[in-house]
């Protein structure tokens, strides 16, 4: 019973070339016969010593190694967990970053694995335990889908926390007890420089800090931790110094009521439509939220709704052909939502919208150039760069 890793809900902000060309490398590599599946497979290796050997280790064979592997399930086996983790590293670290990286994790897991054993040694376990080190601190609350063969084949998803934490004290037992072949000193070294390269490039700043990185969960989890800790020893937030200066002792202080502001007819007339686009907008009837919208614009020119309300607000004017009405939705959609994890769709849809119905193509050329910025499938990304042709060949009266 092995678990096995196939998939993630992590988003892609770039496709991971460098990822996709190490996958390929050790594949090619393996297909060639660099491998230990067969006599000529070793004797191959044996005769350009591709392997690391630490009783004579030469410069080269710290990179060769690394792409090397013994046999399919080897190779195999490697190559999903690369690609599930390796994909979000690249995308994070960048192609030149991640490249360094992932050469520089192979070369540390061996020079781990060369304290411990004499022991010829190949494959890119050490390399890909940096990048699942590494991943461990960036993503540790992203859902991996995890295929489990036991009787039955199954699949189903759990935080990476805790599948990478697993993994890291297998290996730890694994090698106190021995290893068994495999070279898990490689793997614990692997890992932690992964983690601490990932742990440094935060804490300098040079990556960006999320919410939902590792150092973050530590720090939140520090303060709640102190907080529970004071709170047994009784403290209440809610009490106040007394003029003795004593903890715990409350002053009483006297307070006088507020009135609530008095609003306009019109605000209270804007308060009920937000409610019925709301409510419609949960029943799935998009007609009537369109209707109420339009109401709500007509007295408030620059009302926004909540996110999804105002999008499918938007698609839903695009649809019925009002397309003046849709434009602005969107545009009103960017101003107050600029953040939305798939704003280069939006822009194609302005685009179009500017550029094939209201004939303003100075405004459609702008936005889809700003969708071609943004977005990440191939074919939007071309009917894109289309519609952008078109434009631009009108505008010079071709």
């Amino acid at each position: 019973m092995i678990p096995i890793p196939v998939g993630s809900d992590y988003r892609m902000r770039c496709v991971p070339l460098v990822n996709y060309a190490l996958v390929a490398a050790n594949v090619v590599i393996f297909l060639m016969g660099y491998n230990l599946e067969t006599e000529m497979g070793v004797a191959r290796l044996e005769q350009a010593r591709l392997m690391l050997y630490p009783t004579s280790p030469q410069l080269y064979q710290f990179f060769t190694s690394v792409f090397l592997h013994g046999d399919i399930w080897h190779l195999g086996g490697n190559m999903v967990i690369l690609w599930v983790f390796g994909n979000a590293i690249n995308d994070r670290l960048g192609h030149v970053g991640y490249a360094a990286f992932y050469l520089a994790g192979g070369v540390l897991a061996c020079l781990g694995h060369m304290m411990f054993s004499d022991a010829p040694v190949l494959g890119a376990s050490g390399a890909i335990s940096a990048v699942t080190g590494a991943y461990l601190v960036l993503f540790p609350l992203v859902r991996l889908t995890i295929l489990l063969w036991f009787y039955v084949i199954t699949t189903f998803q759990i935080s990476s926390m805790y599948f990478l934490l697993f993994s890291l004290i297998k290996d730890a037992y694994m090698s106190l007890r021995g290893g068994g072949g495999v070279a898990y000193q490689a793997h614990l070294s692997g890992y932690l420089f992964g983690m601490g390269v990932a742990t440094l490039l935060l804490v300098t700043k040079i990556l960006p800090r999320t919410s939902f990185d590792l150092l973050n969960m530590m720090r939140s989890a520090h303060r709640r931790g102190r907080y529970r800790r004071m709170a047994a020893k009784g403290y209440d937030p809610f009490s106040r110094l007394g003029a003795t200066g004593e903890p715990g002792t409350r002053r009483w202080t006297q307070t006088k009521p507020v009135e609530p502001p008095v609003l306009s007819t019109e605000e209270v007339h804007e308060l009920e439509l937000r409610r019925e686009i709301s409510a419609a907008c949960k029943g799935h009837d998009l007609e009537a939220a369109t209707v109420r919208y339009l109401e709500l614009v007509s007295i408030n020119s620059g009302a926004v709704l909540p996110r999804q309300e105002q999008l499918d607000v938007a698609n839903q004017l695009m649809h019925v052909g009002r397309y003046s009405e849709a434009a602005r939705a969107y545009e009103l959609f960017c101003k107050h939502h600029e953040k939305y994890e798939r704003m280069g769709e939006i822009y194609l849809l302005l685009g179009l919208l500017y550029g094939r119905y209201l004939n303003q193509r100075d405004s459609g050329a702008e936005m889809l150039q700003r969708a071609i910025d943004r977005l990440d499938d191939p074919q939007q990304t071309a009917l894109a760069r289309g519609e952008l042709a078109k434009l631009n060949a009108e505008s010079e009266g071709i």
